[in-house]
């Protein structure tokens, strides 16, 4: 008789078994498939844990869970030809997105399908150009594919109605993500779920493209009727700096070497940035934007390297941004392949520590004014971006408690931890370009992107509706040793002293670079050699026009003192140390 304890297993048990097993195999190939696709994941859910905005991160993580849910539904789809549809359709998605980032280091937002839409004739000769990076995208593509494909079919019928029913779940979240885009004026897609959110952004970006008018960047109509008034010019566009953090009393703790170094500087006192965002600032900047006209003209008008090539200068671009902000990206601050064709030397450097990064930019700039040619430079500092302790070595902590002292941030620690980064990235940079350089025939043009807040609770920058002033706050500094340039900039300083902004920047330029007076005081409006006071103001949100017609303008008044109570308790306390 058979031993009823090995009697041979029902044959009904058999393709359970079977379901199971390749269910376990399906969920771990999407698992994989989703893990291996996501960018910017962990970085996102970092800065929302540092900045306590823990509304946000669960709205954020609601967002994720709600997408997985929907893929899994893709997955699930009893109808073979939907299945395949959307396997191809999400696959293609995450495919998209991984070589966008592998070209460009970060992710796709909605200004990158501006710009790319705009070279859609040069896709030829980019395919050529990164064909090297289609191997992991292609990757992620295929097993992406057979991820979504090998999910077994529901067994139950309720289960399969189901699945059925909600065959067009997936475009849920590619709504959720497109609505987020549309409320954040092009932002707000970062770190979600690369199957859904590439769609997302090109649905909204290509359907805003689709109604608004994208004209073309125009050329340099005129080359320069005058002499250069230098031959190299330097713009150094810090990050998050404030110009009241900022310390010129001699012998004071905070920037003791700016203070040592006042006489060398023509300071224009606080100025006001072009927006409250890193890369909207930058490229105010970079595109040219003219304070009367921002939505045309920073689509329109010709780049600075054009302006910069067509007078002569060898143009240079040292980002010691990139591998901080973007996780390593090539382009930034909404820089496109077609603009870097008119940069002759790139630099970044992705494999320096933080706290090196801006000594590594600083021997660029030296070793290229050691040359013979003409050179224009434009230079990301990586100064004190948030988180503030980073910035700087451990061992140079001159002001605590730190915000790293503590479980959770306070404006006090936050202050004290921002004035250590400016000491190292601000005052010990300036004292090595300026204290062992001469500048007989150069002009240093110093600012940042934009001020910071230090409202616990509240951003420290990007605000977009009713933005706190301290966001745009930023410096406005000169450095020549050119005789009467300098003293030009020195009359014009005393009368324009904090009524200047970003706007000013570009007409500057232009003018020392020889361009006729009248034509880039018509284009542009006037700079920092033009003693007249134009209004002061700075934008929030999109500058494009693309998610609003009209630009946001935001006024303030530079006249105002800005410094945190904490701060300014701190400097009393030093005056007195230094009066005695």
């Amino acid at each position: 008789m058979r031993d009823p304890c090995h009697a041979k297993e029902p044959t009904d048990r058999a393709p359970r078994r079977r379901f199971e097993v390749r269910l376990g195999i399906a969920v771990f190939l999407l698992a994989a498939a989703v893990v291996a696709s996501t960018i910017g994941f962990g970085a996102r859910i970092a800065l929302l844990i540092e900045q306590e905005r823990l509304l946000h991160l669960a709205v954020y993580l609601g967002i994720w869970g709600f997408t997985l849910g929907c893929l899994l539904i893709a997955a699930t789809q009893p109808v073979r030809a939907v299945r395949w549809f959307w396997a191809l359709v999400l696959s293609l998605s995450a495919a998209s997105a991984q070589l966008y980032h592998s070209v460009s280091g970060g992710e796709l937002g909605a200004f990158d399908v501006v710009s790319l839409w705009q070279a859609g004739h040069e896709a030829e000769r980019a395919l050529e150009q990164y064909a090297a990076h289609l191997i992991w995208p292609s990757a992620i593509f295929a097993f992406s594919l057979a991820a979504l494909l090998s999910w077994p079919d529901p067994r139950r019928p309720l289960i399969r109605r189901f699945a059925t029913l909600m065959c067009w779940a997936p475009l849920l979240p590619m709504v959720a993500i497109g609505g987020i885009v549309v409320i954040k004026e092009g932002g707000g897609s970062q770190g979600m779920p690369q199957h859904f959110a590439p769609l997302a952004v090109s649905a909204v970006t290509l359907s805003k493209l689709a109604v608004n008018d994208s004209p073309a960047r125009q050329g340099v109509a005129a080359a320069p009727s005058g002499e250069r008034a230098v031959n190299n010019i330097v713009l150094i566009v810090d990050e998050s700096i404030r110009p009241d953090y900022l310390d010129w009393r001699p012998g004071n703790p905070f920037t003791p070497m700016l203070a040592l170094l006042r006489k060398r500087m023509v300071n224009f006192g606080p100025a006001a940035s072009g927006g409250t965002c890193s890369h909207y600032a930058n490229a105010l900047i970079r595109l040219g934007a003219a304070q009367d006209d921002v939505i045309v003209s920073v689509k329109t008008n010709p780049t600075i390297w054009a302006y910069a090539k067509a007078a002569g200068y060898r143009t240079v671009f040292i980002d010691a941004q990139a591998a901080v902000n973007t996780g390593g990206a090539k382009l930034q601050n909404f820089m496109t392949p077609t603009e870097t064709a008119l940069i002759d030397r790139m630099v970044s450097f992705g494999d320096a520590p933080i706290p090196d990064l801006d000594f590594r930019l600083l021997e660029v700039i030296q070793e290229e004014l050691a040359g013979d040619e003409p050179v224009f430079i434009y230079a990301n500092k990586n100064g004190a971006h948030f988180p503030y302790d980073s910035g700087y070595p451990a061992d140079r902590a001159l002001f605590g408690p730190l915000d790293t002292d503590i479980s959770g941030s306070s404006t006090p620690t936050l202050i004290n931890s921002y004035r250590n980064n400016l000491s190292w990235t601000v005052d010990r940079f300036f004292g090595q370009l300026i204290g062992t350089s001469t500048f007989e025939d150069t002009l240093l043009l110093y600012t940042s992107d934009h001020g910071q807040n230090f409202e616990v609770g509240q951003l420290p920058h990007c605000g977009v509706t009713d933005p706190d002033p301290r966001e745009a706050l930023v410096p406005m500094l000169a450095v020549t040793d050119q005789p009467e340039l300098r003293k030009e900039l020195y009359l014009t300083a005393a009368r324009l002293y904090a009524r200047t902004s970003h706007f000013r920047i570009t007409p500057t330029l232009l003018a020392l670079m020889g361009y006729d007076a009248d034509m880039v005081r018509a284009a542009y409006g006037p700079g920092l050699l033009d003693p007249d006071r134009t209004p002061v103001a700075f934008t929030s949100g999109d500058v494009f026009g693309l998610f609003k017609d009209e630009v946001r303008w935001n006024e303030i008044d530079l006249q105002r003192d800005y410094l945190e109570p904490h701060a300014r308790q701190m400097g009393s306390e030093i005056a007195g140390g230094l009066g005695n």
